[in-house]
């Protein structure tokens, strides 16, 4: 029992984080393992961290269920290259919602289609059973700068 009790010990400090996160942290991996699993078009983990209930709406205009934007991503209708923040930030409404607002660079294509455009967006986050999900989505493609010469 004298051995088996540092062992316990050890285990136990491992299992442990060494700090909780927080919730801003939570919802930053949940939305870093969304991205990328859009990415890799991986729809079955995607589907993890989609709420059921999702609205996602695209720069286009286009509004999507959870099931919908699901099969353009397992399709490859929509075939996403690149998902890059300029910046982000995570505010907490409650203990169990967020909302995620940013910018960001997207490239994406769709069948000889490819489109690529910064956006801004906002993106609610839900616990559900415990686990962060994607609620609503909606994004709005920046218009290219227009370049002024100065003195004009």
């Amino acid at each position: 029992m004298r051995r088996l009790l540092p062992t316990l010990a050890l285990l136990l400090l491992i299992a442990l984080p060494l700090r909780a996160q927080s919730l801003e942290d939570e919802v930053r991996v949940a939305d870093t393992a969304r991205v990328l699993s859009t990415l890799r078009g991986d729809a079955d983990r995607l589907g993890r961290l989609l709420s059921d209930s999702l609205t996602y709406g695209h720069a286009d205009g286009r509004v999507q269920t959870k099931e919908v934007f699901l099969a353009a991503v397992r399709t490859n209708r929509i075939k996403y290259e690149a998902y890059d923040y300029q910046e982000t930030k995570i505010t907490k409404v409650t203990d169990d919602v967020a909302i995620m607002t940013g910018h960001a660079q997207l490239k994406a294509s769709m069948g000889k289609e490819y489109v690529a455009f910064a956006l801004r967006f906002l993106a609610v986050w839900r616990r559900e059973a415990g686990v962060w999900r994607l609620f609503a989505y909606q994004s709005a493609k920046l218009s290219d700068p227009v370049i002024v010469a100065a003195g004009k």
